[in-house]
C-alpha cells in the first residue's frame, strides 16, 4: 500500500476560476491513477480519498491549496481496492502531524491497537501522510493506549527512532496526561493524591475537583480533573472505583445501578511531552466529546 497526496494549484475540470469545488470534481485530473470521472467517484465511494487528511465524500468541499490524498492498495490486477481496516467515516481528527509523529484523537468507542479488525493504528495509514525518513515505519504505530472506551488524544509514531524515544520518555515520567471525568457522587475534597497499588504495582493519580451537579440515578455527580503519575491499565477507572467514586458509565468497575446510553464519562483532553526528534517540549489539548456538554453548562464552563 502508499499513498500519494497532491496540493491543489489549478483545477483540470470546467470553470477553471472557481474557488472551490464538490470533490468529485476536484480530484478529476489530479492523479495519473484515476484517468477518469467514473474511477474518480469509485475511490472516493470506496474511502480512499482523503481532503486534508480527512475523510471525505464526492459532496465534500475542496479549495485552491487543500491536500488531496489517494491511498493506493495495490492488488495484481492494479486495481484500486478499499481496505477492511479504516476506522469509519471522520471520527478521527489529526491534531499534529509531522514526519516523525501526529496527535490524533480517538474516539472512544474505538480499540486502539492490536490484533482487532478494526483499531486505531490499523486505520493511522489512511489519516496520515508517509514520512519520507529512512527509518520510517512501513505503517504507523501507536506510541501509547488509551482504554477503548475512553476518548482523547494519542501519540503515534510515524518512524523507528520516534518510536524508542518515546517509549523511553513514557518510562521516565516524561509524558504528561491529563484526563476529565464525571464520577458518581460528591467528592469531598477539593483536591486529592490517590496512591494505591494496582496488580502489586506503584500507581498514583492526582485529582482535582471542578464542580458538582445534579445527575440521574446518582443524584449527584463530580467533575473532576485528572493527572496521570503513572500508567497501569485502567488505572483512572480503577482509582476512582476504589476511592468510592466510579467513574460515571463504568460498565466494568461499578457493579451497581450505572448511568448508561452515553458510553463512559472520561477523556483524555491534554498530552504534553518531549518532541523526540527535537527534545522541546509540546503540548496538545483537544475539546471534550459532546455528551460533556451537558456537564459543562450546568456548570458554566461551556
Amino acid at each position: 500500500m502508499k499513498s500519494i497526496v497532491k496540493k491543489i494549484k489549478v483545477w483540470h475540470h470546467d470553470i477553471h476560476d472557481s474557488g472551490r469545488k464538490r470533490l468529485q470534481e476536484a480530484a478529476i485530473g489530479q492523479f495519473e491513477e484515476l484517468p477518469s470521472r467514473k474511477s474518480v467517484k469509485k475511490a472516493i465511494q470506496n474511502g480512499l480519498v482523503f481532503v486534508n487528511n480527512h475523510a471525505s465524500n464526492t459532496s465534500t468541499w475542496v479549495s485552491i491549496g487543500d491536500k488531496i490524498k489517494l491511498v493506493i492498495n495495490n492488488t495484481c490486477s492494479g486495481k484500486l481496492q478499499t481496505t477492511e481496516h479504516r476506522v469509519e467515516s471522520s471520527s478521527i481528527s489529526v491534531v499534529y502531524e509531522d514526519e516523525c509523529i501526529a496527535v490524533v484523537v480517538k474516539p472512544g468507542g474505538v480499540i486502539t491497537s492490536g490484533s482487532y479488525k478494526h483499531t486505531l493504528e490499523k486505520s493511522a495509514f489512511y489519516y496520515l501522510s508517509t514520512s519520507t525518513l529512512p527509518c520510517a515505519h512501513n505503517s504507523p504505530k501507536t506510541a501509547h493506549r488509551l482504554d477503548k472506551a475512553t476518548h482523547g488524544l494519542v501519540i503515534i509514531s510515524k518512524t523507528i527512532s520516534a518510536s524508542k524515544t518515546l517509549n523511553s520518555a513514557f518510562n521516565s515520567g516524561k509524558v504528561r496526561k491529563e484526563y476529565k471525568a464525571l464520577v458518581q457522587g460528591n467528592i469531598v475534597l477539593e483536591s486529592g493524591d490517590i496512591k494505591l497499588l494496582i496488580e502489586g504495582k506503584h500507581s498514583r493519580t492526582l485529582i482535582h475537583k471542578l464542580g458538582v451537579i445534579k445527575w440521574p440515578l446518582h443524584q449527584e455527580a463530580t467533575y473532576i480533573n485528572i493527572d496521570l503519575k503513572t500508567g497501569r491499565t485502567h488505572q483512572i477507572r480503577r482509582h476512582l472505583a476504589m476511592v468510592g467514586h466510579p467513574v460515571v458509565g463504568d460498565e466494568i468497575y461499578h457493579s451497581g445501578a450505572r448511568f448508561s446510553g452515553q458510553g463512559l464519562f472520561l477523556a483524555c483532553t491534554k498530552l504534553t511531552f518531549p518532541h523526540p526528534k527535537t527534545g522541546e517540549i509540546i503540548s496538545f489539548s483537544t475539546k471534550l466529546p459532546r455528551k460533556f456538554k451537558r456537564v459543562t453548562s450546568k456548570l458554566n464552563m461551556s
